[in-house]
């Protein structure tokens, strides 16, 4: 499952803050290692993230198309519907 950019961005102090306060040399490594890669995650899901509001905003603009389309034929068809025949 994919995690949300805001998550990410908390794992990542989370990791940065313990690489800060630890004593052991390794264990600092492993905690920036951490929090780099949760950075890197942080970057692909804001991606992710700006990718499907750009989606729903398209579905929505061609949705509301759509509709004015419609009410546009249903508007022509009452017209053609009530104009007199010669």
């Amino acid at each position: 499952m994919a995690q949300t950019s805001a998550f990410c961005l908390a794992q990542q102090s989370i990791h940065h803050a313990r690489s800060l306060s630890e004593t052991l040399p390794n264990a600092r490594r492993v905690a920036v290692a951490a929090a780099n890669a949760w950075g890197r995650e942080a970057k692909l899901a804001a991606s992710a993230e700006r990718r499907r509001a750009t989606r729903t905003v398209e579905t929505e603009d061609e949705a509301i198309a759509a509709e004015f389309r419609a009410e546009e034929e249903a508007e022509a068809a009452l017209n053609a519907a009530s104009t007199p025949a010669n």
